[in-house]
């Protein structure tokens, strides 16, 4: 026995068959994960710059402390601010933090650095906070 399809199922497979629109509908699927992966990628290589210029910043103010017999490092946020150029973090502050790191024999002035960075993925923002520190030995 032969079914013959109605005219609505007719339509029906002859749409499911239809490829015309088949690349906008793949091109709407992949642009968003593009997107994302695109604006994440570059944002996690600026953080981890600003990473990096804040540890650098950090060992500028440790050593300063550290070394610096004279009083030219009375403020240690003003100092350490002054090295850092990375991108821009809001409430970046940097701190001599009390008590001595490294060896018992040799102690050290360790400064400690934090802000917040905002993460930009494309779509949204994230607020990362950030942090690093450093240690220099007293000479």
């Amino acid at each position: 026995m032969i079914r013959r399809l109605s005219s609505v199922s007719l339509e029906f497979v002859k749409l499911l068959r239809d490829t015309s629109a088949t690349t906008a509908a793949e091109f709407a699927l992949v642009v968003p994960v593009f997107i994302l992966l695109t604006f994440g990628t570059i944002s996690i290589g600026i953080a981890f710059s600003a990473i990096t210029q804040m540890h650098f910043a950090a060992e500028k103010a440790a050593r300063c402390l550290a070394v610096d017999v004279g009083g030219n490092c009375p403020d240690v946020n003003a100092y350490a601010k002054s090295y850092y150029s990375g991108p821009g973090m809001t409430s970046l502050t940097f701190a001599s933090q009390t008590g001595t790191c490294g060896p018992a024999d040799k102690p050290g002035k360790k400064v400690v650095g934090s802000g917040t960075y905002q993460f930009i993925t494309g779509f949204r923002s994230t607020a990362l906070n950030l942090s690093a520190s450093a240690c220099y030995p007293v000479i």
